[in-house]
């Protein structure tokens, strides 16, 4: 149960945001998005297209790193670490592309054939997968590691990520909104989750000692 409401909090801003976005008509939304589209260069192109192509593969490779090194220094911390991260992501996916099945909301480019966008986008708009991945290992990052060495550096790549889709003309702002907040949600909710797993244990074997 207490779970159920920790993920209800989270639905709720996402739900909030579609129905304010359509209730205005995409009007601010397009706005946003035409005028990045008349300010867009070659290099910032360039630029943009690398940032966006980054988030799944670094969403990939810090559990990754973390579970690696943990098995080469035989370090359990380190394990515990990788697989906080894996499920801070895929929680995110999981109700980001359950919204997008629900929402179905139409890309930028389909709703107004007239918006040229730059990449690839294959499923429904709201929200953005990239987004909510990189904000989900930016939290998760931070919240293991509160240094301003690692908050800033996280955080102003998942914004940059976020800004990315919306230079590249595949989202609306709404989207890289919204998916920034389930991203950190989610690496909220499993932090939350894996405190209280860990403190159920601890109750149901008082004589067990845990790190």
């Amino acid at each position: 149960m207490k779970l159920f409401k920790k993920v209800i909090l989270i639905l709720i801003p996402v739900f909030f945001v579609v129905s304010h976005t359509h209730a205005q008509n995409d009007n601010w939304d397009f706005r946003v998005i035409r005028n990045i589209e008349k300010n867009r260069t070659p290099g910032k192109t360039s630029f943009y297209k690398t940032i966006s192509a980054t988030a799944i593969p670094f969403a990939i490779a810090a559990p990754a790193t973390y579970l690696v090194t943990g098995m080469i220094k035989h370090d359990n911390d380190l394990k515990k670490t990788a697989l906080y991260l894996t499920e801070s992501i895929a929680i995110s996916q999981f109700i980001t592309f359950s919204t997008k099945v629900i929402v179905n909301r139409d890309r930028p480019f389909i709703k107004d054939t007239t918006f040229t966008y730059i990449g690839k986008a294959n499923n429904a708009s709201f929200p953005s997968g990239h987004a909510s991945a990189a904000f989900a290992l930016a939290t998760s990052l931070t919240i293991i590691n509160p240094k301003w060495y690692v908050v800033v550096p996280a955080f102003t790549w998942a914004s940059l990520v976020g800004y990315s889709r919306l230079y590249l003309g595949v989202h609306y702002p709404s989207d890289v909104i919204v998916g920034a907040i389930v991203g950190s949600g989610s690496a909220w909710l499993s932090y939350k989750l894996n405190k209280w797993m860990k403190g159920k244990k601890k109750k149901d074997h008082p004589t067990v000692a845990f790190n």
